[in-house]
């Protein structure tokens, strides 16, 4: 009868576990979708908020707060009042850094650390003479985290070398082949699993096609 009883207990635990994680990725993905097609800078908040929120109920997983975090870049960078970013900013990464602790020497997080730190820049240029190399030392980090090379590593790599004057070690040309070669990587990522970071390549391709013109 003990043995009997344990079984059942087993079992309801197991359904009951396997019903959290499908309630957790059905959540995630149907969040995912809307961050995918977010446009407006509410779409972004609403998005980042939504993700969370999941990250509150499940306090084991990084992904959630990686995306609420990565939504308020996103938001950040389309902002038009400087005043707000900073703020927008440090709320990023507190929520990068509550995804550190669950994950540590993650590449993607370290890249989004990076997003983060840059855009920071726009609330005032002069910031570049002290965050810009920083960056370039927090992607450098990000490459090195990850065996094979991360494409949205080289993505950032590629914007910010084509945005740099050739007198501060940028210039267009570096960053149009830096871009090709985050498309190459973007062709041969593969995600750990369908709620892993994979986001970037259609606007990598665009991107460059846009710099040919």
């Amino acid at each position: 009868m003990k043995h009997l009883l344990l079984s059942i207990a087993l079992l309801v635990a197991a359904v009951a576990t396997n019903a959290q994680s499908e309630k957790f990725t059905g959540g995630m993905k149907k969040f995912m979708i809307l961050l995918d097609s977010a446009k407006t800078s509410q779409d972004y908040q609403d998005v980042s908020n939504s993700f969370e929120r999941i990250a509150n109920a499940e306090k084991t997983e990084w992904l959630p707060y990686y995306y609420a975090a990565y939504s308020l870049v996103m938001k950040g960078y389309g902002e038009e009042d400087t005043k707000e970013i900073d703020p927008m900013m440090d709320k990023a990464d507190a929520l990068l850094a509550s995804a550190e602790a669950l994950s540590q020497n993650n590449s993607e997080i370290t890249t989004l650390q990076t997003m983060a730190t840059q855009c920071r820049m726009n609330v005032d240029w002069s910031r570049g003479m002290t965050l810009g190399p920083k960056c370039a030392q927090m992607i450098g980090k990000a490459q090195q985290q990850m065996p094979a090379p991360n494409p949205r590593a080289f993505m950032f790599e590629a914007q910010t070398a084509y945005n740099t004057p050739e007198a501060f070690g940028g210039s267009k040309s570096k960053g149009k082949q830096l871009m090709q070669k985050a498309i190459e990587a973007f062709a041969a990522f593969k995600p750990e699993s369908e709620l892993h970071p994979n986001w970037g390549q259609r606007n990598a391709i665009k991107t460059l096609e846009d710099w040919a013109k």
